[in-house]
């Protein structure tokens, strides 16, 4: 016949304590903060990650669409459009890009949100921004390409795509009357 202590004593040994709970709790805490921690800095290295690679191909989808026009508003320039002249031509706008049609009267354009080529507001990129610039260059005698005062048969187009959260993104060509 078990007595009184006999029962205490064997219902102590089959449970927790107060103690043994607190500091499995504390040991968990330890353990899992800074696995917490891993798991917020993977989640933000994502979200960085997608932004990057929309802002690219923001810059990208831009560039194209501006390669895909003529060198110089005349077909044949000889002599090329004057740099004072590059930019928008008489009875063009921003908004209406489907008007364009050649690569220079796309410096200055700033669309914040973003726009397709028909001046529709992309979605999902509100906080988004590009902007284009293009001027005459010329090699220099260090083979790098500069700016020209004067009109060459060599533009430079540079896209750049802005976004709070990440540097800017450059996008740079070249391209010739040739």
């Amino acid at each position: 016949m078990k007595t009184k202590e006999t029962a205490l004593i064997h219902k102590e040994q089959t449970g927790f304590t107060y103690i043994e709970i607190l500091i499995a709790v504390v040991i968990l805490g330890v353990v899992l903060i800074p696995m917490l921690n891993q798991f917020y800095i993977g989640f933000r290295g994502n979200k960085t990650a997608e932004i990057l690679t929309q802002g690219a191909n923001l810059g990208e989808d831009l560039m194209e669409e501006i390669k895909s026009k003529r060198f110089d508003e005349s077909e044949f320039p000889d002599p090329v459009t004057a740099s004072a002249n590059l930019g928008l031509d008489p009875g063009e706008a921003h908004s209406d890009r489907l008007h364009y049609n050649d690569v220079d009267d796309y410096t200055g354009l700033n669309n914040k949100p973003p726009k397709d080529i028909n001046g529709n507001v992309l979605n999902d990129f509100s906080d988004f921004s590009r902007s284009v610039t293009v001027d005459y260059v010329m090699l220099n005698a260090g083979s790098e390409w500069v700016s020209s005062p004067d009109a060459t048969y060599y533009k430079r187009i540079i896209v750049r795509v802005s976004h709070p959260e990440i540097e800017d993104i450059v996008l740079e060509t070249i391209v010739s009357y040739y």
